[in-house]
């Protein structure tokens, strides 16, 4: 199964050179109701709100989310994320990639369609003792069915205005478990191997995907017009894409369908 990536031109230079993609922690992200859909049973002992915001903050800390998508031609999808059409969406083989994998994802791509609702869930889960608590992010680094609804709680519900994205997402632990009191930058565990990198005053957590996951590419309506603008010359544009086709990659060109609000792909021999 291929599921798709939408990001910039620089972005795409680098996941290809390097073979990595990047997630996220879930406060990071630019939904700011992300996490909200927690809710547990009060028995009294803790107050309800205490344990739901515990709970998203080690969730947050301690996993990242690789947000995919279904189709590499939605327009409003190249708007928000494709740099305003510029840049470019990856077609990633979820398979090849290890990103369908149960023992090395809280959530494989498999489990991972977001659910649109327009108004928050009600039902309520059972309250989570202070061992179960603790254990997020240190213990829990597969997927486990009876953690499942707790994940998909926090990771895979938003309203409704998103559900143009038709997205799937991977949610993987990211915690180096390293005594150090700084950040590693540099890290392995179960979940796969990691380089963390700053973007925007964030962290990127790049993951390591096999050679051979990254199966196409498709160039934005206007890409090629805005190439000056990314420091990257003509000639040099050309030979990035030779060197995504030497690497089997299938790069395709995007351009408006005519007569309609629609994008179709196509091969442009003389790229």
């Amino acid at each position: 199964m291929i599921l798709y990536k939408y990001v910039s031109f620089k972005t795409s230079v680098s996941i290809v050179k390097n073979s990595t993609i990047g997630f996220s922690c879930l406060e990071d992200l630019n939904d700011p109701f992300e996490g909200t859909s927690v809710h547990f049973e009060d028995n009294g002992d803790v107050p309800v709100n205490v344990i739901a915001n515990a709970v998203r903050n080690r969730m947050s800390r301690k996993f990242g989310v690789l947000s995919l998508t279904r189709t590499p031609l939605n327009p409003t999808m190249w708007s928000h994320y494709g740099d305003d059409h510029r840049g470019v969406v990856i077609g990633i083989d979820v398979e090849t990639a290890n990103l369908n994998c149960s023992k090395t994802s809280l959530v494989p791509a498999k489990y991972g369609d977001v659910i649109y609702s327009s108004t928050l869930p009600t039902k309520q889960l059972p309250q989570l003792s202070t061992e179960q608590l603790m254990a997020i992010g240190s213990e829990v680094e597969f997927f486990e069915e009876q953690d499942y609804e707790l994940f998909k709680r926090t990771f895979l519900y938003k309203s409704l205005p998103w559900n143009y994205e038709e997205e799937v997402r991977v949610v993987k632990n990211i915690n180096s478990h390293s005594s150090s009191r700084y950040l590693v930058s540099n890290f392995e565990n179960k979940s796969g191997v990691w380089n963390i990198i700053q973007f925007q005053g964030r962290p990127i957590y790049c993951l390591s995907i096999p050679t051979g996951s990254l199966k196409e590419i498709y160039l934005g309506c206007s890409t090629y017009k805005n190439i000056s603008r990314l420091s990257f010359p003509e000639q040099e544009y050309a030979q990035i894409q030779n060197e995504w086709r030497t690497k089997g990659i299938s790069v395709f060109n995007v351009r408006q369908i005519k007569s309609k609000w629609q994008l179709e792909s196509y091969v442009h021999n003389g790229s």
